[in-house]
């Protein structure tokens, strides 16, 4: 399937460079997301937005409005995975702490992401800064561990590529398709990989999934309507970054959240206490 085009963060150089280590700083993550990847490969993309909404990302401002919406979101869970089904799939404790460190850091990533591209639609569309927000000391926390690294899309082996036909995002009118980042770090365990698809599948089909999406948008829609008034709005230079931001916020990422929440409540060990829908 034709694969989003992206730069890896060990092909940036210079203030590409620069800005992938500032957002997982302040992110508190070990990666940057795939929308930044992507933003990268447009000629200046990833310096105009990161321009705009850097200010909101140091204060923190940002970051923990979309960290709450995302722990508020109501969720209908997954099935249990039991201990035993994860010996059977050859998830030892070291490969269940490798699994919950990728979730973990896509918990955290993909909420301010989503947040992020609200932000910079809302400063595309003609918003000016309204306000000016008083300076705020903000520490991020302290970064997670390195991840496992992805699956090369370009060379996975075929049952990996078909486990990821099925959970990756619909592209544009036959244009390239996302596989999405999570995902791509389970390659290397296809087992795995199989149980969360199908565990997934259930909620895809039964409409709980687009359920929690659509609350998260809500929330995070109103969350940038208020950070935006507060950003500068540089001109964007290139008109296509527009289609991508509403692209990613409008479904690619809500559902990761989602995602991400149900995959980290389903694993052993976890308190399964959640809000239905």
């Amino acid at each position: 399937m034709p694969l989003l085009p992206e730069l890896s963060e060990r092909d940036a150089v210079g203030e590409k460079a620069a800005i992938y280590a500032e957002m997982k700083r302040l992110g508190g993550v070990p990666m940057v997301a795939l929308i930044f990847r992507h933003l990268a490969t447009i000629p200046g993309g990833i310096e105009w937005a990161w321009g705009a909404i850097g200010p909101a990302w140091r204060e923190g401002r940002l970051q923990e409005a979309a960290w709450r919406i995302a722990r508020e979101a109501p969720l209908e869970p997954l099935a249990a995975i039991p201990r035993e089904a994860l010996d059977a799939l050859g998830v030892d404790d070291a490969g269940l702490v490798e699994i919950r460190a990728v979730i973990e850091a896509y918990n955290r990533a993909n909420p301010e992401n989503m947040l992020s591209m609200l932000c910079l639609l809302r400063l595309l569309g003609g918003a000016r800064a309204a306000v000016s927000p008083a300076p705020r000391a903000w520490t991020p926390p302290p970064a997670l561990a390195p991840l496992v690294p992805m699956v090369d899309v370009a060379s996975m082996p075929a049952g990996v590529a078909a486990l990821l036909e099925l959970v990756a995002a619909p592209g544009n009118a036959g244009g390239p398709r996302v596989v999405q980042s999570l995902y791509r770090h389970f390659g290397h365990r296809p087992a795995f990989l199989a149980l969360a698809v199908t565990l997934l599948r259930q909620r895809f089909d039964d409409g709980s999934i687009d359920r929690s999406v659509a609350s998260i948008v809500a929330s995070m829609n109103a969350a940038a309507d208020s950070i935006a008034r507060g950003l500068p709005s540089p001109p964007a230079p290139d008109a296509s970054i527009s289609a991508v931001c509403e692209r990613f916020s409008s479904a690619v990422i809500p559902q990761m959240i989602v995602v991400g929440s149900l995959l980290s409540r389903a694993l052993p060990g976890t308190d399964r206490g959640l809000t239905p829908l």
